[in-house]
């Protein structure tokens, strides 16, 4: 049969170990690997070389699967359409290398792979690309057949729901005329910018300034409502905030609430509110707690952001500040007067 990929010891129409340079895959130990259109299992060879769970390549062409079978025996191959998985199958780490024009249609493959990936999942995506400034598909004549190709402005249309990069021109290879571009795809995370410093800091200005049209989040009201019954959450929550909560103390509420292990109930209340949207919250947390919060989000398939900038103000709660700044008048008046306190 006509020889596609190459190896060390046999050339092939297509330089596979300068593709797989191009393709720049993530580390692949402990992950699960698709490689769709996987000929003769050059990317799964590397794949299980490179520690991968579980490797599975599916092709139409039988002979292509039977080399495969030989040379990479430790991986799975399936002679399959791309339409064909179950329901349930994800993978880490999706290959889509020279395959995309062959579709039907690429544009419901593309989105039919992304949707296959874990949640941190990645799609190496390798494609040819037409020449042109609109979003279009445009005809190129190879030298085996004619096959429509995507314009970048098009491509990359196709690809604004999801987080993607592009990561350079692949290798180019004899008889296709078109360059091959490299892209990166995962599904897109909200965000989650936790604005968290101290009192007085300047969080609500920066909200308003910056985040104004992200769904906001006010650690005070939310505080406040706990507190005054208004919000689900736990008893042991509920409980510490009735007995702490005063308008002018709140940072003293969370801290205690902090110190009392309650930070994983009040987080529950706040991703309740966050919905899975990007969200900006607006409210005081001690900095040995931001860590904690981070992961807490992480877990929950959000990408924490934290905002850290110079505070020009008093870091210290103005409530407190108050306090003692009217102590130490009183005491000021008392010997201005002749008198003790």
């Amino acid at each position: 049969m006509p020889r596609y990929q190459s190896f060390p010891y046999r050339a092939g129409d297509s330089n596979s170990a300068g593709k797989l340079v191009r393709l720049c895959l993530p580390p692949l130990a402990g992950k699960s690997f698709l490689d769709v259109g996987c000929n003769e299992g050059y990317f799964c060879g590397f794949a299980f070389f490179d520690g991968a769970a579980r490797v599975l390549g599916i092709d139409i062409r039988q002979d292509a699967l039977d080399s495969a079978r030989r040379l990479f025996p430790q991986c799975e191959f399936r002679l399959q359409n791309w339409n064909d998985f179950a329901p349930e199958e994800c993978f880490d780490v999706i290959l889509c290398a020279s395959a995309l024009h062959y579709a039907d249609d690429q544009e419901a493959l593309i989105h039919a792979l992304a949707a296959r990936l874990t949640p941190d999942g990645m799609l190496a995506l390798e494609v040819g690309i037409a020449p042109g400034q609109s979003p279009e598909w445009k005809e190129a004549r190879r030298s085996i057949d004619t096959r429509l190709f995507p314009t970048r402005p098009l491509l990359e249309s196709i690809l604004a729901p999801y987080a993607w990069k592009y990561m350079g021109e692949s290798v180019g290879q004899a008889g296709d005329p078109l360059p091959r571009s490299v892209y990166h795809i995962r599904r897109k995370r909200p965000f989650f910018i936790l604005l968290a410093q101290e009192p007085g800091s300047g969080k609500s200005s920066l909200r308003r300034d910056l985040f104004s049209q992200c769904h906001a989040i006010s650690g005070d009201v939310l505080i406040a409502r706990i507190a005054a019954g208004q919000e689900p959450c736990s008893p042991a929550l509920r409980a510490c905030l009735e007995q702490l909560y005063r308008p002018d103390k709140i940072s003293f509420a969370v801290t205690r609430l902090c110190e009392q292990g309650l930070l994983p109930d009040y987080l529950d209340v706040v991703l309740a509110r966050a919905g899975g949207r990007t969200t900006v919250y607006d409210g005081y947390i001690p900095a040995a707690y931001h860590t904690l919060v981070e992961q807490v989000l992480s877990s929950h398939a959000y990408i924490p952001v934290r905002p850290v900038w110079n505070n020009p103000c008093n870091s210290v709660h103005q409530g407190t500040r108050a306090r003692q700044e009217t102590r130490q008048y009183e005491i000021y008046l008392a010997a201005l007067l002749g008198r003790t306190l």
